[in-house]
């Protein structure tokens, strides 16, 4: 009987770590901003700054409607029963994921700025002399 329930629980384990790993929304969004930036120069800095730029425009749109909605979820808890609390630290991960996000965005631009500054240099330089 008890190696019957080992096995149920150990056969539920593994389903549910197949289904953690597969994460198709995840995926998505990251092959889509990859594959935008592959089809920018490498070399061209202000456009690759730009795309992280961009990227965390996104972020922070998406991060004042998760603001929005975590101010719903508590003003109103009583709408959502039980679950509101899932919701609730659901959307506060959601949170702190698009934070994080942004500023990892916000520093890859700005190294990506500092690079192009430091191509444009030498030829600033010529026009000095």
């Amino acid at each position: 009987m008890k190696t019957n329930i080992l096995l149920v629980i150990g056969l539920a384990l593994i389903f549910l770590s197949g289904c953690a790993q597969m994460s198709p929304i995840a995926n998505a969004q990251n092959n889509e901003y990859s594959a935008e930036l592959r089809t920018i120069d490498p070399n061209n800095h202000i456009a690759v700054a730009k795309h992280y730029e961009d990227m965390a425009n996104e972020m922070k749109v998406k991060l004042r409607a998760q603001k929005k909605l975590l101010e719903d979820y508590e003003g109103h808890s009583y709408y959502y029963g039980r679950k509101g609390q899932d919701l609730q630290s659901h959307t506060i991960a959601n949170i702190r994921h698009f934070e994080n996000s942004i500023k990892e965005n916000m520093k890859e631009a700005a190294i990506h700025r500092k690079m192009a500054l430091d191509e444009q240099k030498p030829y600033l330089s010529l026009f000095n002399e």
